[in-house]
């Protein structure tokens, strides 16, 4: 049985190797449920504290929004002071018993960025230069996936960032047999980028929970889905939780926008 799911599964999210499925629970919150549940989860036995990082996404896209409508999502993301920079890729995924399963694919550190040597630091991107880490930086599997979900011309057009979030995340583990949950809180401040115009600006806070593996394995993730739902479930007798159907640039930009096909200076915020 656990054969023909992993089969099904790679099948739907279209992706060749299971090792990059990504199976997580994700959940509206307020500050207040946030700082309660971190009081919990500091008091309760067998949760452990095991991160609190603070970095930075540039959701990347094409001028008509390609990769949004598709339910994908691409970004660049710079961790530790800025210059440890990756290229992320999640794609289009599906829900299951209120489940998210996706495909998640990500480059290894992003080097010879031109970094400018002075207090101000700055990362100095070209289109020249974004179109070298396409060809050059990222792994053989992401290249295939891209190339599979998307056509050529599409890739090709990819030359816009129109949401920027900042991220402060508190990590958590949970020890399970053959794999672990790892239960988050994130505060996200996300600024929707207008040309010529006032940078809308979104800050909320969200809980995940991810099945994880030691070899990534998707067999032991799908064993352990139901002690994710166990585990949410109780937590969500104690606080109010929402459940959050899209993931974080599908629920930024549905927010600031109505219609993000349409040109700039047509769209409004909400």
């Amino acid at each position: 049985m656990n054969e023909f799911l992993i089969s099904y599964v790679c099948h739907k999210l279209r992706v060749h190797n299971a090792s990059k499925i990504e199976i997580e629970a994700k959940k509206k919150i307020s500050p207040g449920t946030a700082k309660g549940i971190m009081s919990y989860f500091a008091k309760k036995k067998g949760i452990r504290h095991i991160k609190s990082a603070v970095f930075m996404d540039q959701f990347i896209d094409t001028p008509d929004f390609d990769i949004f409508h598709s339910g994908a999502s691409m970004r660049i993301r710079y961790k530790g002071d800025g210059s440890n920079v990756y290229f992320q890729y999640k794609g289009r995924g599906f829900s299951y018993k209120g489940l998210l399963f996706r495909s998640e694919f990500s480059s290894g550190r992003i080097k010879n960025l031109v970094k400018e040597e002075s207090l101000h630091d700055i990362i100095r991107f070209t289109e020249a230069k974004f179109r070298d880490i396409l060809e050059r930086a990222l792994p053989k599997d992401m290249k295939t996936a891209l190339s599979e979900h998307f056509a050529a011309s599409i890739i090709k057009k990819i030359r816009v960032a129109p949401v920027i979030c900042l991220y402060r995340k508190e990590k958590y583990l949970v020890r399970l047999g053959r794999a672990s949950l790892e239960p988050s809180l994130d505060h996200i401040s996300a600024f929707h980028i207008n040309a010529g115009s006032f940078h809308s600006v979104s800050n909320f806070w969200e809980y995940e929970n991810e099945i994880k593996s030691g070899e990534n394995e998707l067999e032991a993730k799908l064993e352990h889905m139901d002690d994710l739902l166990e585990f949410d479930g109780k937590l969500a007798k104690k606080f109010p939780m929402h459940t959050e159907p899209m993931d974080k640039y599908h629920r930024v930009l549905s927010c600031f926008i109505k219609d993000p096909s349409q040109p700039t200076e047509n769209i409004r915020a909400f």
